[in-house]
């Protein structure tokens, strides 16, 4: 039995670094597309809870004159927000983005003249 380390394939490493790497930078910069983070101005009473305690891992949240605000540039739409708010004050909104929106419309146009000429 010999006493040298273990052979550690340097290829496994720089594959486990990369995708690390890549979950990191997946979570800073990746964005959920069509869902978009409200405040519900009525139930929001700038308490700071979610800045204070880190609901946006990205920073998206600030309290702007006693009001949470988001800032949808920065905002990932992760939504983890609305769940952890303690007067329920931030909701998602959900939107199709705009290729699905266009599809949609131009299937609802075509649908639309097809029923149009049977009436």
């Amino acid at each position: 039995m010999s006493n040298a380390p273990p052979y550690q394939n340097p290829i496994e490493d720089l594959g486990r670094t990369a995708a690390r790497f890549s979950k990191q930078l997946l979570v800073k910069h990746a964005r959920i597309p069509g869902v978009r983070i409200l405040v519900r101005h009525d139930r929001c009473n700038g308490c700071g809870s979610c800045v204070r305690k880190g609901f946006c891992r990205v920073g998206a949240i600030s309290v702007v004159d006693r009001k949470a605000k988001v800032d949808e540039k920065t905002c990932r739409g992760c939504t983890r927000c609305t769940h952890l708010c303690p007067k329920d004050a931030l909701a998602m909104e959900i939107r199709p983005p705009a290729p699905v929106r266009l599809a949609l419309k131009r299937l609802d146009q075509g649908l639309t003249g097809v029923l149009g000429d049977r009436r």
